[in-house]
């Protein structure tokens, strides 16, 4: 596992979470590749970076207004890929917990820097 390229990946990980909390939305999806795809329980697939924005926005219907995630593995796959295992915790305005998941990305290093490329996670109850 490459320590700083995995580190990339964590940092940019936590830009999600960094955007949500302090509600700037709109930075969500530039974390992101242009043929993004996402995948989320009970959902088809959904590709683009408009699918993101249509994420974020379900998030805060749901009543999600902060979030807290974390990283517990991470590498790199060849040159230019690598891949992300986490974890994430959902608030409601109350401070109480919403829910709670895991997440498995893939990222695509552009230009010398990591793009999620696929965002897959799962709810647990």
């Amino acid at each position: 596992m490459d320590g700083k390229e995995v580190e990339q990946m964590i940092a940019t990980r936590d830009l999600f979470a960094e955007y949500f909390n302090s509600k700037q939305d709109e930075k969500i999806p530039d974390i992101y590749t242009e043929d993004c795809r996402i995948m989320g329980p009970g959902q088809d697939v959904k590709f683009g970076k408009q699918a993101i924005v249509d994420a974020v926005k379900a998030m805060r219907e749901s009543g999600v207004v902060t979030l807290d995630s974390g990283v517990d593995e991470g590498g790199v796959i060849g040159d230019d890929s690598g891949y992300t295992i986490g974890w994430y915790k959902a608030y409601r305005q109350d401070g109480t917990e919403i829910g709670r998941g895991g997440d498995v990305c893939m990222w695509k290093k552009i230009n010398g820097k990591y793009f999620l490329r696929v965002d897959c996670w799962n709810y647990n109850a």
